[in-house]
Order: structure tokens, then sequence, then C-alpha cells
């Protein structure tokens, strides 16, 4: 049985960890037992002295348990379950396939989640400049675009569905929540549509909650 650190949508103020909602899908889709340590992101995560701290000193989610081994940061986690449940096909074993998924997996962590994160600080300053806002929109844009061009022509990131799609997906459905129109990238549209049916998905209500925002958009 697998514990997993997470920060669900109900009572928290920002909806749940869309991070602690990638290992929830990546464990859904594996098929192995887990159950969920719940974590109040006030309580249990911001405070420097908090006993979360010390299994994951960063104080965010989600982190997992695996019979004594612990694990934090959402890449890493989705890369080691499907590493140890390879039947998934949620990880290619072929070398230049697994690269490839790999390489949006960390694209996801270096340029996209922390170019939406700027645009939402940017939005939700006290006194909010315009001309930050404006710059760290277009940025984001510009990953957007990036992944719409990657969906052209197939279904999922890389052609099959892979943990690039949960690392991508669960963060692309915030741009409903910061009221972007995604209709010039039909490509992301089409793709969320097909991951929100999954029973994977519909496991983890913030990012459903973030699909729902987008429904008219997604259709």
């Amino acid at each position: 049985m697998i514990k997993l650190y997470h920060i669900e949508a109900e009572g928290d103020p920002f909806g749940g960890s869309r991070n602690g909602c990638k290992a929830v899908i990546a464990l859904e889709e594996i098929g192995v037992g887990y159950e969920i340590n719940a974590l109040d992101r006030m309580a249990d995560c911001r405070p420097a002295d908090a006993p979360y701290r010390q299994i994951n000193p960063n104080g965010v989610t989600p982190t997992i348990d695996d019979n004594g081994f612990i694990l934090w940061e959402s890449g890493a986690i989705l890369q080691y379950l499907a590493d140890a449940n390879p039947s998934s096909g949620l990880l290619p074993t072929d070398l230049k396939e697994r690269a490839k998924v790999l390489q949006w997996v960390a694209w996801e962590g270096a340029s996209f989640a922390p170019a939406l994160l700027n645009f939402f600080f940017a939005m939700t300053a006290p006194e909010p400049d315009e001309a930050t806002v404006a710059s760290t929109k277009e940025a984001f844009l510009g990953t957007l675009g990036i992944l719409n061009k990657q969906l052209a022509g197939q279904d999922y990131i890389c052609g099959y569905y892979s943990i690039a799609d949960i690392a991508i997906g669960a963060i692309t459905s915030l741009s409903f929540l910061l009221g972007l129109d995604l209709s010039p990238y039909p490509n992301i549209l089409s793709w969320l549509a097909r991951l929100r049916e999954k029973p994977s998905w519909q496991a983890a209500p913030a990012v459903m909650s973030d699909m729902e925002a987008g429904k008219e958009q997604i259709g």
C-alpha cells in the first residue's frame, strides 16, 4: 500500500494540489493500492517546523511513501510509478521513446508550470502591474502554442498516452481558472476532452473542477 501525501480539494483555498492530482491519476492508472494522507496547506505544509517538513523539506505535495521509500517531486513520482509498473504502458521501454516522454515531463516542470505561475502571481498581486500581467500572459500563451503544435494530428503528446499527458494535463486545465480563452488552441481543447473522460482523471476532483470551469470551451 502506497501512502500519498496530498492536499485535497475540499476545504483548500486553492482548490487542492494539482501536482498531487498527478500522483492520484498515475496511481489510478496503474491500479496499485494507495491511501491518501490528506494535508492542510496552511497547517501542515507552510510552517517551517511542521512535522511534514521532516518528510518533504519543501513543504509541498505530492510525496509518496512506498514501504518506507520516500519520494517527492511530481515528475520523479510519475517516472517511479511508471517504472515500477511497466505493464501500465505509461512510460515506454524503448530508449528514445522513453527520452521523448521524459523530455515533456521535464518541460512541464521547467517551462510550462513556471510560466503559468508567473502569470497567476502577476494577476493576483495586490496592485497588479499591467505591463507585468501582459508580459507574463504572453509568455504563458507561448507555451500553450508549443503544446498545441505538439498535439497536431495526434491524440496525445507523444502519440500515445503517457506520464507526459498526466504531468502537463493536470496543469493545463488551470488556464480556465485564469480566464483564458483556449479557442485558438483547438488541439489542446480536444486533448483535454479526451483526458476528462478517463476514469483515472475523474478520481482527481481538483483537476475535474478546473475542467468544469472550462466545459463550454472543451465541449
